[in-house]
């Protein structure tokens, strides 16, 4: 791994703890969750969370193809967050995390269209992100239940994304390449992974 590649190694596994953070917080205070209030501030305080870690990974990606698509990951989570301030009934939070997640998806779906990322990473995460937008829908109006697909999807996500940091078939290095400018020399394929 090149010096380069250490930081969004970093980045990544930071994005993977704080997921995982988040889904073993809302796990272990389920004796809360039948307070809508209470599940509203975990949402928000675990989509604040999820906010700070993606923009820290564009940070690292800054001036990148790539960098402009984990900010709007970034911009999506704050405003996700800054939008549950205002939510007062598990319709609105139901609402609020399905967008987020939909809008995550259609993010992953463009990454992985312009091959800035690899189908194993973008794939499994483009699949979390649709199944739990349709899912907090069909449970509108069970707050334990919404908050309870949430901590399912961080936790879930956590794992991926920490395994796809350690990856050794889709290497850091090969990540940061991808996401560099295409110039004139990058037109010729890579044979060296083949």
């Amino acid at each position: 791994m090149t010096p380069a590649a250490r930081p969004l190694r970093f980045a990544r596994l930071l994005r993977a703890v704080a997921l995982l953070a988040v889904g073993l917080f809302i796990a272990f205070t389920a004796t809360f969750h039948e307070q809508l209030a209470f599940d509203v501030s975990v949402a928000l305080g675990g989509l604040a969370i999820i906010g700070v870690v993606t923009a820290v990974e564009y940070w690292v990606l800054r001036g990148t193809a790539e960098s402009w698509w984990v900010a709007a990951r970034a911009v999506i989570a704050f405003a996700a967050a800054g939008a549950l301030l205002a939510i007062t009934d598990s319709l609105g939070l139901s609402f609020i995390i399905a967008i987020w997640a939909a809008l995550t998806g259609v993010v992953t779906v463009m990454r992985l269209v312009r091959r800035v990322q690899p189908p194993r990473v973008a794939v499994p995460s483009l699949l979390l992100s649709f199944a739990l937008a349709v899912s907090v829908l069909l449970v509108r109006t069970d707050p334990v239940a919404i908050i309870g697909l949430f901590g399912a999807y961080a936790v879930i996500r956590g794992v991926f994304l920490g395994i796809s940091a350690f990856d050794t078939r889709e290497s850091v290095d090969a990540a940061l390449a991808a996401a560099e400018p295409s110039t004139e020399n990058s037109l010729t394929p890579d044979k060296s992974n083949d």
